[in-house]
């Protein structure tokens, strides 16, 4: 089942799964993923900011969970800031479940584009292999954009 996150959702949970994604350094994610949780639940972003969770209808367990909004000043484009499946639910189809959702929750707010951005390191390229086999397209790279030897991947997908 796929759902809003909720006030009830422990934060540190949900934090915890972004760090075991392997994906940020060390207090990365609580920098980002829960400075990003704190203002969803303020409702400091604004009503165009979404966060859902995938939950285990057999366990109750939050799975995974991601983060997408529509980009100001453009013609209905959106942008998915961040999906993370916990490990031992990676290859599960749980992340492509979110995305398929992501995609269908776009669609009904009548969004034309979903732009997705990653990072260029060797450890992501099975990240970027998944939004290519959903049909994304890597339309570029700017080198060195998150650090040295660590740029930006942006890949595209048409929604309406």
């Amino acid at each position: 089942m796929i759902r809003p996150v909720a006030a009830t959702d422990s934060k540190a949970d949900l934090v915890a799964l972004g760090a075991s994604t392997g994906i940020f350094e060390p207090g990365e994610a609580e920098m980002l993923l829960g400075d990003t949780l704190d203002q969803l639940q303020a409702n400091a972003l604004g009503n165009h900011h979404h966060a859902f969770v995938a939950v285990d209808d057999a366990t109750g367990a939050i799975d995974g969970w991601v983060y997408f909004s529509v980009m100001k000043d453009t013609d209905r484009v959106w942008n998915l800031w961040w999906i993370g499946v916990a490990p031992a639910r990676q290859g599960k189809g749980v992340g492509r479940q979110l995305m398929e959702f992501v995609e269908g929750f776009v669609r009904q707010q009548d969004g034309r584009i979903l732009l997705v951005e990653t990072s260029a390191t060797e450890r992501l390229a099975k990240t970027r292999a998944v939004y290519a086999r959903l049909g994304y397209t890597n339309c570029g790279t700017i080198p060195d954009f998150y650090a040295d030897g660590d740029g930006k991947v942006t890949f595209w997908k048409r929604i309406l």
